[in-house]
Formats: structure tokens, sequence, C-alpha cells
């Protein structure tokens, strides 16, 4: 192996390491908006639109902070009583059964020779019988060489995580306004831990139109999240 082989697998190596240690995300985000809705009103009511959900459960409450920020930012007023709203939002969440696999990959295995003294003694014996010995060093210098491949297999349970804001009209009941759909797949089972990476992905386009499903790549230092818990007092 050349030095500059070695160079680059050293080089490489380190990058799988740097970018290990910090996790990234994929959320996938779908807006979708009746473009000949009149949503210059934007008084609203938020209700929970799990099935038996209640306005008061906690978790809908912690959770719906995430998106209330967002929606004033684009002009949205939230009410408490629904006859002083122009538009009902329902928000539900959920999060599905743990799916388990197996990853099999192929890692590299590389040895280390060399980076020892070799003691050499010789002896020469001459015509006349006169015996003479030399003796001499040599310096193996240090390599790294490879050696093979190791098969390794890990086992993994993801969740998936999903999230929903759909906005309909009180008068005339019933006429969707808008609707954004959110999820993401990770190995956390905890919504309280991926609904503000959901919320800070949909912000561009919640409420909106995203023209078709994006994916959107965020790490989990990114200060888009760090703003939306930020705002929601978390």
């Amino acid at each position: 192996m050349t030095k500059r082989l070695f160079t680059v697998i050293i080089i490489l190596l380190a990058a799988v390491l740097l970018t290990s240690c910090t996790s990234s995300f994929v959320v996938q985000v779908s807006a979708i908006a009746d473009p000949a809705a009149n949503t210059n009103n934007k008084r609203y009511v938020l209700v929970n639109g799990n099935t038996e959900g209640q306005e008061d459960d906690l978790f809908f409450r912690e959770f719906s902070a995430y998106f209330i920020p967002i929606l004033k930012e684009k002009g949205y007023q939230r009410v408490d009583s629904r006859k002083d709203a122009d538009m009902e939002i329902f928000f539900r969440y959920a999060i599905s059964e743990g799916r388990t696999g197996v990853n099999t990959f192929a890692r590299p295995i590389y040895e280390t020779i060399g980076g020892n003294t070799i003691n050499i003694t010789r002896t020469r014996t001459n015509e006349a019988g006169a015996t003479t010995t030399t003796r001499s060093t040599v310096y193996v210098p240090l390599q790294t060489i490879y050696a093979g491949i190791i098969l390794e297999s890990r086992s993994y349970t993801v969740y998936t995580s999903s999230a929903a804001l759909e906005a309909y009209k009180i008068k005339p009941a019933g006429k969707i306004l808008w609707k954004t759909l959110m999820n993401i797949t990770t190995d956390s089972n905890d919504l309280r831990t991926t609904i503000p990476i959901m919320a800070a992905a949909a912000a561009p386009y919640l409420a909106g139109n995203s023209g078709a499903a994006k994916k959107i790549r965020l790490t989990q230092d990114d200060p888009k999240i760090s703003a939306i818990r930020k705002n929601a007092g978390q």
C-alpha cells in the first residue's frame, strides 16, 4: 500500500466518524391548498383531530405549540371560540409500531506492520582461516496493509412519526382550505422528539402549496429546530 493511499483511507475514516457524530433526519412534507379559497380572514380555532382527542390534552397542547407561532407568522390569528373564527384547523399526530430489520455491511481490516529494528550479524572466514564478524542494524518502516474484509450485522428498529394540519372553512361548513402532511422515520418512538423536527421542516410550506412531496434534510443541531423549540417555549 502506498503512502498516498494510506493517507486517503485515514481521511475517509475520519470523515465517516465526524459524520456519525451528528444525526441527520429526512422529513417528507406535502402541502396543498385550494387556490380558489379566500383565506384573507385567518381567524381560527385549533381542534384536536385525533380520535376522541381533547384540546386540553397535555400532549396536544405541547405538540400544537410548535405550529402556532408558524401560523402566526403567516397571518393566522388563533381565537378561543368557534363563533369568532373563520376556520377550524384540525391537528392530528401519530406514531407507527416499530419496524425491525438487519443491516449487513462489509468492514475493511487493516494491519500495521514494521516500526521495529532488526540487528544483523554476519560472520566470514577467509582463506587463512581468520574469522571476522560484522554487525549492522536495519530499520523496518511502519506501514499499514490491507488484510481483507469482515462482514458485520446489526439489528435496528425504526418508527414513523406523522403529523397533519387541515383547515376547514366554518361557513360554508366543511369546505377544505388547505392541508399539510408530514412524516419522519427514525429510531425514536417519542413524538416529543420528532414533532419539533417535523415542524421545522414543514414551516416554509405550512398552509401553502408545496407543488409535490418534498424531502427536507435536517441535522440534529440545525438552528431551525432550535428556533422552533424556542418559539414554542420548550
